[in-house]
């Protein structure tokens, strides 16, 4: 007889959407400890665009500086909306999301994007940000 002690899906699922739902809380909230207490200190973020916060941040003070900017520059517009949260049971969260916001001078941007979460003894360690509309939202961070 053989015992199976791997733990159900349902169960690593639910423990990984928590520490994403968490950082989409608290991003709503304008909370930015918050949101930096649900990453590991050596998280990475890459924002895949080329624009002036693209490339990869390293750590957790350079993911939250680089919110903080966002924040800055659209004068607390930003919203990140998560519309689809798609976990695969393996440490990785998919969340397709509806990003928009307005800047100061007028530009407003709405895009569609995927962030890919890796998760890792319940924080987030890697974060991959894929935009939907490369071009609008270069134009909107210059």
């Amino acid at each position: 007889m053989t015992t199976d002690t791997t733990i159900p899906a349902t169960t690593v699922t639910t423990a990984d959407l928590g520490p994403v739902r968490a950082g989409f809380d608290a991003v709503a909230a304008g909370d930015l400890a918050g949101f930096a207490a649900v990453f590991h200190p050596d998280a990475t973020w890459n924002h895949r665009n080329d624009d002036r916060l693209g490339g990869v941040k390293q750590g957790v003070d350079a993911i939250v500086a680089f919110l903080a900017e966002s924040m800055e520059l659209t004068a607390g517009t930003l919203r990140p909306v998560p519309e689809s949260f798609m976990p695969d049971s393996a440490g990785h969260v998919a969340v397709l999301t509806r990003i928009s916001a307005s800047r100061p001078d007028g530009r407003t941007f709405d895009d569609t994007q995927i962030l890919l979460f890796r998760i890792q003894d319940g924080r987030v360690c890697a974060v991959d940000q894929f935009v939907g509309d490369p071009s609008a939202v270069t134009e909107f961070w210059a």
